[in-house]
């Protein structure tokens, strides 16, 4: 695949006329339907973890989308607009990164087989893993998540230690 980072951006600079909703929509398909062959790491380095771990966090007015991808790729973004692409170019955010996808994938046993993936509704987290075999989503209340009472603790933990560390890459 020439260029997954350049594909990600063309999407989150999509031309004028493009809502908010338009662009978010079109960046969580790219990471969500692409055909796994495509995803690769660089340098030819070994896949660990999944190749795609997404966390999604739904809120009254939307939702904002955490997604890590095999390939180095880190990317946030809302469904009102704004976003950061490109995060994983900074070593801590990678180091994040590959932990969440290496949480999600030992997570993917309390996740369901999936062949559409859902969005979240306000206050719950979905997470949505696509692995070599597979793909899974699951969700739960973010209270629950965060209170650390859930099979699925661990991973939003991880998942918020990800947006901890684009948000201090990133700050503006």
């Amino acid at each position: 695949m020439s260029g997954w980072r350049d594909r990600l951006r063309a999407t989150f600079r999509a031309g004028p006329g493009s809502s908010p909703g338009e662009v978010y929509g079109g960046l969580r398909s790219l990471a969500l339907t692409t055909d796994r062959k495509e995803f690769r790491r660089p340098d030819g380095e070994p896949w660990s973890g999944a190749l795609v771990a997404m966390m999604e966090i739904g809120f009254a007015e939307g939702s904002a989308t955490i997604v890590a991808i095999g390939d180095g790729t880190v990317s946030m973004y809302t469904t009102g607009g704004g976003g950061v692409i490109g995060a994983g170019e900074h070593a801590a955010v990678q180091a994040a990164a590959d932990r969440f996808r290496g949480v999600a994938a030992d997570a993917r046993g309390q996740l369901q087989v999936t062949t559409d993936f859902p969005g979240p509704t306000p206050g719950e987290v979905r997470f949505q893993l696509r692995t070599e075999d597979g793909d899974f989503s699951g969700a739960a209340p973010e209270a629950t998540l965060a209170s650390g009472r859930h099979p699925l603790s661990e991973l939003y933990a991880a998942g918020q230690d990800l947006v901890t560390e684009i948000r201090l890459a990133t700050p503006s």
